[in-house]
């Protein structure tokens, strides 16, 4: 008899990558630091990651009532270099800003371990002094979204990569600091498109858990390193205890986004209608009243002018004159003039 809160793990597929746990689990721990390491490279292009040391993840502000941070990766090169990687499901207004306010974490703390390498290696802090020589720090997010750039963006163009530089020379102020945005919802590219190491690790965020087995180009050693690590056969029970939590907390998140979005389009059009009759209302009163004097000015003018005929008119028959000359030059009716 099967217990129902056994779990049973499937035979066959693999995780989702963007899954908090899995993603954690892939570029966060020790026992796949070689993927994390394998992915920066691949990242940064011409720089070269040996090794890396995790560093912790949550970061409180200088006092209580600070706004604390909380990284999904955190870690730094052997050659000091300090690393940020998110993976941002959900889009946010002011996720830019974010980006910016992470990094300052880990680039006021440099000054905090100035001191303590100069405590190991001296005993004390006596004599020490910092001369603000500063480690780089890359904070890089994989985006499930699209961000928002200039008009003439390219729709295609999912990578973007940022520094401080001088307006119009482009001129680095220094490579210190460095934004990298892999945005998942501008790649569309199918697996025979796949040319770039980009390319082939923006298809498996968006795509592996969709997979039923591992494509041949897939073939360097860092990915078959991933697949084995992603497929569920391998993972215990615990593991993929963790996984399905992940992936329920993220359906809750989406259906309540969903929930929320389609309560605020209900309570926008219910509002969107009052408005609009309310706003009728007094356009069409306003509108109504403006159109309802120039009308009246019109008839009133137009009487007014009639009432003018017609004395003209009396006045030509007093006169004695003709009625079809008066007819001609009032142009009042026959029927008109002989009723005065």
């Amino acid at each position: 008899m099967t217990n129902v809160n056994e779990i049973i793990v499937p035979k066959n597929g693999y995780a989702n990558l963007i899954n908090d746990y899995m993603f954690k689990r892939v570029f966060g721990s020790e026992e796949c630091k070689d993927i994390l390491i394998s992915f920066l490279n691949h990242v940064l292009d011409d720089k070269k990651v040996e090794d890396v040391v995790f560093l912790p993840t949550e970061h409180l502000g200088p006092t209580e009532d600070d706004r604390s941070a909380v990284f999904d990766i955190a870690c730094r090169t052997s050659s000091g270099d300090e690393f940020i990687v998110e993976m941002q499901n959900a889009a946010q207004p002011f996720f830019k800003d974010r980006s910016l306010f992470y990094t300052s974490y880990p680039i006021i703390n440099q000054a905090a371990l100035a001191k303590e390498k100069y405590f190991e290696e001296h005993g004390n802090t006596i004599g020490f002094t910092w001369n603000f020589c500063l480690k780089p720090v890359r904070f890089i997010a994989i985006t499930k979204f699209k961000m928002d750039h200039a008009a003439d963006w390219p729709s295609d163009k999912y990578h973007s990569s940022y520094h401080i530089s001088e307006d119009n020379l482009g001129e680095f102020l220094n490579d210190k600091l460095q934004f990298i945005f892999l945005e998942l919802a501008r790649f569309n590219k199918s697996e025979s498109e796949l040319i770039t190491p980009y390319d082939k690790w923006m298809y498996l965020f968006k795509n592996m858990a969709d997979l039923k087995s591992k494509p041949d180009i897939f073939s360097e050693k860092e990915f078959n390193r991933l697949f084995e690590i992603a497929e569920f056969v391998n993972f215990t029970a615990e593991q993929y205890r963790e996984y399905q939590k992940a992936e329920k907390m993220l359906y809750d998140y989406h259906n309540t986004l969903d929930y929320a979005r389609r309560q605020g389009l209900e309570q926008g059009l219910q509002e969107g209608l009052a408005q609009g009759l309310e706003q009728g209302l007094e356009q069409g009163l306003e509108q109504g009243l403006e159109q309802g004097l120039e009308q009246g000015l019109r008839e009133g003018l137009e009487q007014g002018k009639k009432e003018e005929r017609l004395e003209i008119a009396r006045r030509m028959l007093e006169a004695a004159m003709p009625i079809g000359q008066i007819v001609d030059l009032t142009g009042l009716s026959m029927e008109e003039i002989e009723s005065l």
